[in-house]
């Protein structure tokens, strides 16, 4: 299969994929075998794409590999140094240009239409040593550009933006709270006459939502189907003033 593929210097490793808190402590440098984790952010908005990678079909992600030891602090410098190559499946989902001066960073540009899914796998050799590991696959998909209006963003707990890929954890349950925003970006945190909000998954199997007492724009959601299961979540708001009711979405949905 042909590999659309960036070759960077780079230090990189396994990726836990829903890893835990990040260390703050400056960096350091190790050997190849000292790397245990890595994971993946949108450098200019620095948020974690370890588990998704959700490129707008209409511009390109400037993607951020970090890297961490076992005991959590970072490392910045790998002895020997590191190439990368980013391959996606299918190889026509996107191609991927090193950032010069920047060997940590990528340029990732979606070639497929909007609504295509796949994966990135991430291939390392170790100059020093004549090694080569490879770790992934990383989940990918293209997405509309404009699919989630400015009116309406999903998130979750721990304040992480959700509205375009929602990543749940078999066996696990994650709250989600829906914010409504006006034509300026102002978020609306009273609706007058109040609100329902309704989750909708397709398939039905994929997960169950079930309401927050006192919390009307929060629920807990629970994955009802295997890891690797993937589908989407329409969500509709029932305004009790004048009865109307507004639904957003889909937002693609993937139980790890």
């Amino acid at each position: 299969m042909r590999h659309r593929a960036a070759r960077v210097l780079l230090a990189v490793a396994a990726c836990c994929a829903c890893g835990g808190p990040l260390p703050t402590s400056g960096g350091g440098s190790g050997s190849p075998a000292a790397i245990a984790q890595v994971r993946l952010f949108d450098q200019e908005r620095g948020t974690e794409l370890t588990v998704h990678t959700g490129l707008p079909d209409d511009q390109s992600v400037r993607l951020e590999v970090r890297l961490y030891a076992a005991d959590g602090h970072r490392l910045t410098d790998i002895v020997g140094g590191v190439e990368l190559t980013l391959q996606f499946s299918p190889d026509s989902l996107a191609n991927a240009i090193p950032v010069p001066r920047r060997p940590l960073e990528t340029v990732i540009t979606p070639t497929a239409s909007a609504g295509t899914s796949g994966s990135q796998t991430v291939s390392l050799f170790f100059p020093g040593t004549g090694t080569t590991k490879t770790f992934g696959p990383f989940h990918v998909q293209v997405e509309h550009a404009t699919q989630a209006g400015a009116e309406f963003r999903l998130f979750d707990a721990f304040n992480t933006d959700l509205t375009a890929h929602i990543p749940l954890v078999s066996g696990d349950t994650t709250r989600l709270e829906v914010r409504l925003y006006d034509s300026t970006g102002t978020r609306r945190t009273s609706i007058p006459g109040g609100a329902e909000v309704t989750f909708r998954f397709d398939p039905d199997s994929l997960a169950a939502a079930a309401p927050i007492a006192g919390l009307p724009f929060w629920k807990v959601v629970t994955p009802t189907s295997g890891a690797g299961t993937e589908g989407s979540l329409s969500v509709s708001i029932l305004f009790l003033a004048d009865s109307s009711t507004q639904t957003y979405g889909p937002i693609q949905v993937l139980v790890h």
